[in-house]
Parts: structure tokens; C-alpha cells; sequence
């Protein structure tokens, strides 16, 4: 009997081989990823986009509710002013219009000589941290209604935080003659010449320069 010749098939041919790169790319598993990470997309986007058209409405809302409660002011009806402002501060809470009706409303009860109801809302409202570009002006006008109720150290120590709040330098000047002021009348000389000197100092270009030479030569008699 003659032996079996096993027979052995040839090597596959190179050709017959898929080449990495001749592999579909957009298999269906991936078509489906794809189409999920475009469905996410579209959502975040719209939900950004809802965010973006919802604030800037909720702005131009409270821009106008601010105005209403301004033209009150301006037409002397300070109790709807007060009011006015008072719904913008509860309405659109966080926004540069609610800050500024927070303001509005102590200016309008500083007008209607309610000084009391003007620190008591100033207070609140500084208790909530807001930025320096309104917690200045309010530490202003809270050094305004301590003088009207005779508060001197009070109103100095206002003026004084308001004036370190202040963005611009003219304004820390203001601030620091309204200080000065207070001090000089509560009988704090000592603290009515230091600051009158530190405005001189450090704030000579500005126009609160002259009225601190002034009141600097009448509490020195003269001396620098």
C-alpha cells in the first residue's frame, strides 16, 4: 500500500488579508455612538442657548422695572419708588438692576428723612456681599444717614469703607472728605487731620484737593 501524501494547502494570499486601513470605519456600533454624542450636543447647546436668551430677557425686564421705579423718584412719589425698586430687589435678584434698586431704595428713604429705614436696608443689603461697584455707593449713603442722626464715629468709619471700596479715585477723594467731615464735627481732630493729609497725599490731582487744604489749614491753624 502506497504511503498518504498529506496534502497542505498554500498560505492564504497578502491579498486575501483585509489591510488595517480597508477596515469600514462607520460600523454600525460606531453610527450609533456618533449619533448619540450628536443628540448630547444639540441638547447642551439648546440648553445653553435657553440659559443665554432667558438671562438677557430677565435683564431687559429688570432694566425696565428699574426705570419705572426711577421716573416715581424723579416725579417725587417716593412711596412707589420705594416700592418699585423693592420688587426689582425681590424679582430679579443677582442682577446690576437689583443692585442698583437696593440703592434706590435707601436714596428714597434718605430723601423722605426716614434715615432710620435707610440704615436698617443698607445694612441688609451690605450683609449680602455684593460687589464693590455698589457695596461703595451703599457704604456712602449708610455714612449719610449716620450723620443725619448725628452718628458720627459711625458715619466716619462708613465714609472711611467706602472710600477704601472705590474704584476710581475721585471717588475714593469724595469718600474721604465725607470722612473727614465727620470726623472734624464728631471732634475727632487728630483723625479729621490725618485724613485730610491723606488726601493730599495721595489724592492731590483730584478736585477734592483744594477743600482739603481748606478745612487742613483751619484745623492746624495754618501748618501743613
Amino acid at each position: 500500500m502506497a504511503p498518504t501524501v498529506e496534502t497542505q494547502k498554500p498560505p492564504a494570499s497578502p491579498a486575501a488579508i483585509p489591510a488595517a486601513g480597508d477596515v469600514t470605519f462607520f460600523t454600525p456600533q460606531r453610527l450609533r455612538l456618533l449619533g448619540y454624542a450628536g443628540a448630547a450636543a444639540l441638547v447642551i447647546a439648546a440648553a445653553v442657548w435657553f440659559m443665554v436668551t432667558a438671562n438677557h430677557r430677565k435683564q431687559e425686564y429688570a432694566g425696565r422695572a428699574l426705570d419705572e421705579a426711577r421716573n416715581a423718584a424723579e416725579q417725587g412719589d417716593m412711596g412707589a419708588a420705594v416700592q418699585g425698586f423693592t420688587r426689582v430687589v425681590t424679582s430679579y435678584k443677582g442682577t446690576g438692576a437689583a443692585y442698583e434698586a437696593s440703592l434706590g431704595i435707601a436714596q428714597a428713604r434718605l430723601v423722605s428723612g426716614q434715615n432710620e429705614l435707610a440704615i436698617a436696608s443698607l445694612t441688609d443689603f451690605l450683609k449680602t456681599n455684593p460687589p464693590d461697584f455698589y457695596a461703595a455707593p451703599a457704604y456712602g449713603l449708610l455714612g449719610t444717614a449716620y450723620e443725619n442722626t448725628a452718628r458720627w464715629g459711625d458715619a466716619q468709619a462708613a465714609h472711611r469703607k467706602s472710600a477704601d471700596l472705590a474704584g476710581v479715585e475721585y471717588l475714593k477723594a469724595s469718600a474721604l472728605l465725607d470722612a473727614g467731615r465727620a470726623a472734624r464735627i464728631g471732634g475727632k481732630r487728630d483723625d479729621a487731620i490725618a485724613i485730610y493729609r491723606e488726601i493730599l497725599e495721595k489724592h492731590g490731582k483730584t478736585a477734592a484737593q483744594t477743600e482739603a487744604q481748606i478745612r487742613l489749614a483751619e484745623l492746624t491753624g495754618g501748618k501743613p
